[in-house]
C-alpha cells in the first residue's frame, strides 16, 4: 500500500504549527539580551525629541554626567520634550519616514521607559505580518493552504526574527508591504459574492494603506510603482476603470503623505547628505552579498561571504526555482503581482550600484520587498508540489480525482496538476525542502538568540560592548572618558551601571580635546579613545594610560 502524503497529513498541519508557534517564540525570547546598538540609539534620540547636533553641544563638553542622566534626557520621552520636538528631530533626518518613531514615543509614554518596552512594540507590530501574508495569499492565490505555509515560512525566517527585534521601523515596513498588497488584490477583485464594503471604499482604504507605507519608508514608493505596474499589465496595458481606480487612490495616499513630503523636499540637501554612505562602495564582489543576504532569510548563523559556501548556491537556486515554477505554474496575475513586487525595488537597488557604484543593494533590509516577494514564490511551489502528490499518490489508489478536487483545480485556474496516469518524478521532493527550511530557520533562531550582537548590529560598532561593559560593571567608582561618537557611546551605556560616570569629549573640538580629570575616582578608564586623546593625557597629566584585558578599553595609572 502507497503511503498517501497530502496536505492534510497530520505531521504536515503539525510542523506548520510548530514553526509558527516557535517563530512567535523566539521574537519575545532575550529581547534584553541583545546590545542596544548604534542605530537604535540614534532611533531613541529622535524619540526623545533631540538631535544628534544637539546631544553633542551640551553633553560632549568635558563636563561629568551619569549613565542615568544621559539616557534619561536623550534616550528616552521626557517632560522637557513633546511630540513637536521628535517632529522637528525627526526632520533633521527626513530618509526616516515618522510613523514608527511617533508610535514609539506614545508606546513609551504609556507603558514606560525600557529598551525592552521600545522591542516589545516592534514585535507585536510583527506579528501583524502573519495575518497579512495569509490574507495576501488567499487574494492572490486562492488557497489557504498556500497562506499557512507562507504563515510559516515568514514565521521561522530568521531575517524577519531579527528585525522584529529591533528598535527600528522595518517590521512595521514588511507589514504595511503585505498589507497594501492584500489591499490592493482586494479592491480590484471581481468575484461578483456579495461583499460587506464596496468597491469604492475598498479603493479608499487602499489609499490609507498608501499613505501608511511611505509614512513607515521612503521605499514603499518603489513597492507602489510595482503596484501599478501590476495593474497596468493585468489590464493589458489598456485605460481600464481599474486603472483609474488605482491611480486615484494612489494619489490620495500621496495627498495624504503631502505634510511629510514637503518637510523632505524642505530638507532634501539633509537627506542627500544622510544617505551619502550608501554611494561608496564595498570592498568585494557585490553580487556575493546578495546571495549572502539572500541565503539569511532562510539559514543564518553568521556565515560571511566566502565566494565556495554552499548557503549561497542552495539559497539561489531554491528562490530562482521557485520563482521559476511560479511563472510556469502559477494564474499570470498571481505570478506577475510577485514578479513586479520584487522587481521593480531590485531594480532601484541594484541598477544604481551596478551602474554608478555604492553599496545599497548590499543592505538586507532595503530589499524586504523582495525577499517578502520570494517567500510567497516558495510557499506556492511547496504547497502546489506538496498538492500535485497526494493527488497523484490518490489516483493510484482511487483511480481517479475527486469531483471537489477537479472543480477547485478549475475554479483556481490551476494548470500544475498531474495528469492521470502520468508518474510524477521524487514526489517527496518538496516534503524535504520544507522539513530543511524549518529546520534550518528554527536552528538559526536558536542561535542567534543566544548571542547579544549579531550581524545586522555591525560587528565594528557592537561586537566589544557586552564585554567592556560587564568589566566596568564589576569596579567600584569607575569614571568613563571617550571622545567616540554619540552612536557607540549610547549603546556602551545601555548595558553600564546607572551610575557609571561619563566625561564625554567632542573629537572635532580641539578646546575639549584633553579634559581635566577631576580627583575622587578609584578607576579612570578610556572607551575607544583617539590616539590624539590618549597621548595628550599621558603628556598633559604624567599617565600612564595602559589597556586592559577588554578590547576598546584603557585604564590611566600615575
Amino acid at each position: 500500500m502507497i503511503k498517501n502524503i497530502t496536505l492534510d497529513s497530520i505531521w504536515f498541519r503539525n510542523l506548520l504549527i510548530i514553526v509558527i508557534v516557535l517563530g512567535v517564540v523566539f521574537r519575545f525570547y532575550n529581547l534584553d539580551r541583545k546590545v542596544y546598538w548604534y542605530d537604535e540609539t540614534m532611533t531613541s534620540i529622535r524619540i526623545s525629541g533631540h538631535t544628534r547636533t544637539e546631544l553633542v553641544e551640551t553633553i560632549f563638553d568635558g563636563q561629568i554626567i551619569s549613565v542615568e542622566n544621559l539616557l534619561k534626557q536623550y534616550q528616552f520621552p521626557n517632560h522637557k520634550r513633546d511630540i513637536n520636538d521628535t517632529i522637528n528631530s525627526l526632520a533633521g533626518n527626513p530618509e526616516h519616514s515618522p510613523l514608527y518613531y511617533l508610535m514609539a514615543r506614545l508606546w513609551l509614554q504609556i507603558f514606560g521607559n525600557s529598551v525592552v518596552t521600545i522591542r516589545l512594540l516592534s514585535v507585536l507590530i510583527s506579528l501583524l505580518a502573519l495575518p497579512c501574508a495569509y490574507w495576501l495569499c488567499l487574494e492572490l492565490f486562492g488557497s489557504k493552504l498556500i497562506g499557512w505555509v507562507a504563515v510559516a515560512i515568514i514565521a521561522i525566517s530568521p531575517f524577519h526574527v531579527l528585525y522584529a527585534q529591533e528598535a527600528r521601523e522595518y517590521s512595521l515596513w514588511t507589514v504595511t508591504i503585505l498589507l497594501s498588497s492584500a489591499v490592493l488584490l482586494w479592491a480590484m477583485n471581481s468575484s461578483r459574492r456579495k461583499q460587506f464594503i464596496k468597491k469604492p471604499y475598498r479603493w479608499i482604504i487602499y489609499s490609507f494603506t498608501v499613505a501608511l507605507g511611505l509614512y513607515t519608508h521612503p521605499f514603499s514608493a518603489f513597492v507602489l510603482i510595482g503596484q501599478g505596474l501590476y495593474v497596468l499589465i493585468t489590464e493589458g496595458g489598456r485605460w481600464s476603470k481599474r486603472v483609474t481606480s488605482y491611480l486615484l487612490a494612489s494619489l490620495g495616499g500621496i495627498l495624504l503623505f503631502c505634510p511629510w513630503l514637503i518637510i523632505v523636499i524642505t530638507n532634501f540637501s539633509k537627506f542627500i547628505a544622510n544617505t551619502d554612505s550608501v554611494n561608496h562602495s564595498r570592498s568585494g564582489f557585490l553580487p556575493l552579498f546578495w546571495t549572502l543576504n539572500l541565503s539569511r532569510i532562510f539559514f543564518d548563523v553568521n556565515q560571511g561571504i566566502h565566494p565556495l559556501s554552499p548557503l549561497h548556491y542552495l539559497s539561489l537556486l531554491l528562490a530562482g526555482y521557485a520563482l521559476y515554477y511560479l511563472c510556469r505554474k502559477a494564474p499570470q496575475h498571481a505570478w506577475v503581482f510577485i514578479i513586479t513586487l520584487i522587481g521593480v525595488t531590485g531594480i532601484a537597488l541594484i541598477g544604481p550600484d551596478v551602474l554608478l557604484g555604492g553599496r545599497r543593494s548590499s543592505i538586507t533590509r532595503y530589499a524586504i520587498p523582495c525577499y517578502l516577494g520570494i517567500q510567497l514564490a516558495i510557499a506556492y511551489f511547496l504547497t502546489t508540489e506538496a498538492k500535485n502528490s497526494g493527488q497523484h499518490t490518490k489516483g493510484m489508489i482511487d483511480g481517479n480525482l475527486n469531483t471537489e478536487d477537479r472543480q477547485n483545480q478549475q475554479v483556481r485556474g490551476d494548470h500544475d496538476m498531474v495528469p492521470m496516469g502520468k508518474t510524477r518524478k521524487n514526489p517527496k521532493t518538496w516534503k524535504s525542502i520544507a522539513i530543511a527550511l524549518a529546520f534550518s530557520g528554527i536552528l538559526s533562531c536558536i542561535v542567534s538568540s543566544q548571542l547579544p550582537v549579531w550581524w545586522h548590529k555591525s560587528y565594528a560598532k557592537s561586537r566589544n560592548n557586552p564585554d567592556v561593559a560587564a568589566w566596568i560593571n564589576q569596579i567600584p567608582q569607575p569614571l568613563l572618558i571617550s571622545n567616540e561618537i554619540p552612536g557607540r557611546v549610547l549603546s556602551l551605556c545601555h548595558l553600564l551601571r546607572p551610575d557609571v560616570q561619563l566625561m564625554l569629549l567632542d573629537k572635532s573640538n580641539s578646546s575639549t580635546n584633553i579634559p581635566e580629570i577631576p580627583e575622587g575616582f578609584k578607576n579612570v578608564l578610556l572607551y575607544r579613545p583617539s590616539e590624539e586623546l590618549r597621548q595628550g593625557i599621558e603628556t598633559t597629566y604624567n599617565y600612564r594610560v595602559k589597556p586592559t584585558d577588554q578590547s576598546w578599553l584603557w585604564k590611566l595609572s600615575r
